[in-house]
């Protein structure tokens, strides 16, 4: 390579992939991996990620550096009472609270890395 045409490249070309190319290879990953999912499984992820969606804006406690497990508790209960009151109660409540723990650390982690390319330090 000469230097003398360095300045005419693409940096991608010299520093690797584009930021954005390894989320989308993330997101991709995960849409697979629900795709697989059993099917009843996948009906209570739109209620959870239903949920989330309602709950996605600035100052909401799925952005706390803590999440109170109260409101935890509730956005369960919302998602729960949507997909209409699915019987194992106990198994379902259980199932619905990991799947929005799952959903909730995705949306943070998507927001950090959003806010970090937004405000480079």
């Amino acid at each position: 390579m000469e230097y003398c045409n360095l300045h005419q490249m693409n940096l991608y070309d010299v520093f690797g992939d584009a930021p954005w190319a390894q989320e989308d290879f993330f997101q991709k990953d995960r849409e697979y991996m629900k795709k697989m999912s059993p099917k009843k499984n996948r009906e209570l992820i739109q209620w959870v990620e239903d949920v989330c969606d309602e709950e996605e804006y600035d100052g909401s406690c799925m952005y706390d550096e803590y999440p109170d497990l109260a409101a935890m508790e509730q956005m369960a209960e919302k998602a729960y009472m949507r997909a209409g009151r699915p019987e194992p109660e106990d198994w379902n409540k259980a199932l619905i609270m990991s799947l929005l723990h799952d959903e909730i650390c995705f949306r943070r982690n998507r927001r950090k890395d959003f806010k970090q390319r937004l405000y480079p330090r």
